[in-house]
Formats: C-alpha cells, sequence, structure tokens
C-alpha cells in the first residue's frame, strides 16, 4: 500500500522551500428589396469597421493550445478531459499561485481572483474548471505540462472521484495536473487526487510527488494539432 509513505500534505499541499413601409400589393418585390437593402447596409458597415481598423473587423478568431487526456485507474475511467490553454503563465503569474495556494486565506477565493488562463472541459458535461496556472518544462523525453484549477475536478459529481483499487490523495479545494508528453506520439500524466502537491515558493512552480506504486491517472495524453487558420505560411 502506497497510502503509508505518503507526507502528510495539510489541504493546501506540501510547501518546500433594427420593417419597411410598404409600397407594393405584392409581397415578393417587396421582401426582395428589403433582403437586398439590409445586405448592402450590412456590407458597407463591416467594410467601414475594416477601413477604420477596428479590432476583430477582419482577425481571425484566438487561438489556444489544446491538450486531451483520457481517464484510467480510477471512477469516473474513460472520461475525457480537454484543456484550452489561452495563456501561458510568466514568473509572475506563477508567483501569485503559489501564494495563493501557499496563504492563510482561503484558497478558492484567492484563486478565483486570480486571471483566468483557459479551462477543462470534460466530454459528458458543459460545466469547466478554470485554469489558473499554465507551465511547461523541457525534460529528456520531451515535455511536463502542469496546470491548476480554481476548483477539484469532480466537485460538481454527485458521486466523488476516488483511484481504483487504491487510497486517495489529500482532498484539496483545487487540483493539479501533469501531463508527460514526449516528442512524438501520445504520453500520460496524473493529478492530485493520486498525488501529493509541491509548492516550491522560492522557484515559484507548482508539482505532483506521485507515492512509488501510485497509478498514473491520464493516458492517450497529447497537445492537439491547431487549427488550419491559425498556421502562418
Amino acid at each position: 500500500m502506497w497510502r503509508s509513505e505518503r507526507a502528510v500534505t495539510g489541504s493546501r499541499g506540501r510547501i518546500v522551500a433594427g420593417n419597411p413601409q410598404r409600397t407594393s400589393t405584392s409581397t415578393t418585390p417587396r421582401t426582395a428589396s428589403w433582403i437586398t437593402h439590409r445586405s448592402v447596409h450590412a456590407a458597407l458597415a463591416v467594410a467601414s469597421l475594416m477601413a477604420a481598423g477596428l479590432p476583430g473587423a477582419s482577425a481571425q478568431p484566438p487561438t489556444v493550445d489544446r491538450f486531451t487526456a483520457t481517464t484510467v485507474s480510477m471512477i469516473p475511467a474513460g472520461l475525457d478531459l480537454r484543456i484550452d490553454v489561452r495563456e501561458w503563465s510568466d514568473e509572475s503569474a506563477r508567483s501569485a499561485v503559489v501564494a495563493a495556494l501557499a496563504g492563510d486565506g482561503e484558497v478558492t477565493t484567492a484563486l478565483a481572483e486570480l486571471p483566468t488562463l483557459g479551462y477543462v472541459w470534460r466530454s459528458d458535461s458543459g460545466v469547466g474548471y478554470s485554469v489558473k496556472y499554465a507551465h511547461r518544462v523541457d525534460t529528456a523525453e520531451g515535455e511536463r505540462i502542469t496546470f491548476v484549477t480554481d476548483k477539484r475536478l469532480g466537485v460538481h459529481d454527485f458521486n466523488p472521484w476516488t483511484v481504483d483499487g487504491g487510497p486517495n490523495g489529500e482532498e484539496l479545494d483545487y487540483s493539479v495536473i501533469e501531463l508527460d508528453l514526449p516528442d512524438s506520439g501520445t504520453g500520460d500524466g496524473t493529478f492530485s487526487l493520486a498525488a501529493d502537491v509541491k509548492i516550491d515558493q522560492e522557484n515559484a512552480v507548482v508539482t505532483l510527488e506521485a507515492p512509488e506504486g501510485a497509478p498514473r491517472l491520464l493516458t492517450n495524453a497529447k497537445m492537439e494539432p491547431k487549427p488550419y487558420w491559425s498556421k502562418s505560411g
């Protein structure tokens, strides 16, 4: 049992250093004329916006970095997760999250006040979790990506999420997700349901430390290709 090897982390994680007028008895010409006029006015309005150089007049939708993974060795299993990242945490943003996790106040309140960098979505629900921390580092095999969500994954479920056949980690008010992605193919990952949270205040990073024998809770982890319109050239 790897439960006995876990450190007591507490609820925050372990800290380490618009009608036209009727002009004819025939409705068809009037209707056609009305639609044509509306179309012309709409086209002129768009042209005016573009000529004025206003933001959004011709810009493409914002791009996101999208990651997907599937739950395994836990309940619920086979649940697809999608993580959309609009912005990555710089050192200042990471420090703010670390301070929120390590502070004496209510963690969820502190995280709610910080900028949202993206969302974690479930395949079986329209409810998402806000990403407050998004950090990536290179590894020998590829990269490791860490996310911190504003609330614990599964908090809205009637039945709590549990590790299949093993003890659960410390019940936190938030979740930490880690994905290990190789340079090619798919990877795996886990999250704080089965791992200890480590908060490094000095370097402003949040990581996970899984006890020996702890299962990996995410499989088929990968970064999805970007949409065609976001690719240069």
